[in-house]
């Protein structure tokens, strides 16, 4: 499963706009902040998160990637945990400012405890910053061959963060778009990957689909996007 999700990962990297879009969401609630970002990866944000905070720690359940991280990153913090699994909770040393976790609460079967222990790793005030694929009725063969246990919905995603103990101040959905694709492909051709053209040209079209959802929030998208704080 490591090598499937890193030729995933892979082709994610060379989405340089999306990439880009991403990172311009959360750089204001990152800038010169300690932050902690929860599954990692094989570092296709990592790179741009590091330019914005002061500190950058991350953490990934899969040593595969740790390894290939830190060859590209070796003056970086990266730690091998779970972030379901308590042996994380240390980390609150470092007095993190913000937790950023990007397309990973839905690889996470028990998601209500993990948004718990995000919350033991804040210090008062700080701010979690998630990214997560919408829309239940968009789940289908991309997602099962992913290992997603689900999509959100804006009143679950909700529902769960303030059981977590954050209050929401954000939550839109972002990547219009995108919704079109991956039903086609998910639903109804019910293809296991996306043909590899599909992610380069679609970052094509990022930069224009980013500044006309600055203007105007979707009224639904591909993904959610949360804003919270530490109660």
């Amino acid at each position: 499963m490591d090598r499937f999700a890193y030729e995933a990962l892979r082709t994610c990297a060379l989405t340089h706009n999306y990439n880009k879009w991403i990172h311009g969401i959360f750089k204001e609630y990152i800038s010169d902040r300690t932050v902690l970002e929860i599954g990692c990866g094989i570092g296709n944000l990592t790179r741009l998160f590091l330019g914005s905070c002061s500190k950058l720690i991350g953490i990934d359940a899969s040593l595969f990637f740790i390894r290939h991280l830190q060859i590209d990153h070796p003056e970086m913090e990266v730690y091998n945990f779970d972030i379901t699994d308590d042996s994380v909770l240390p980390l609150a040393r470092h007095k993190i400012e913000a937790v950023i976790s990007v397309n990973v609460l839905e690889h996470i079967k028990d998601d209500e405890k993990a948004l718990r222990n995000m919350r033991e790793l804040l210090q008062p005030g700080g701010y979690l910053l998630l990214f997560v694929p919408a829309l239940n009725r968009l789940f289908g063969t991309l997602d099962e061959n992913v290992d997603h246990y689900r999509r959100y919905d804006k009143k679950e995603l909700k529902s769960k963060l303030e059981s977590g103990g954050f209050t929401v101040e954000k939550l839109f959905f972002s990547n219009f778009p995108g919704i079109f694709g991956w039903f086609v492909n998910g639903r109804i051709l019910r293809r296991k990957s996306f043909p590899i053209m599909q992610p380069l040209l679609f970052d094509k079209l990022v930069p224009l689909i980013s500044r006309v959802e600055k203007i105007f929030r979707p009224p639904l998208g591909m993904s959610l996007i949360a804003i919270a704080r530490k109660k």
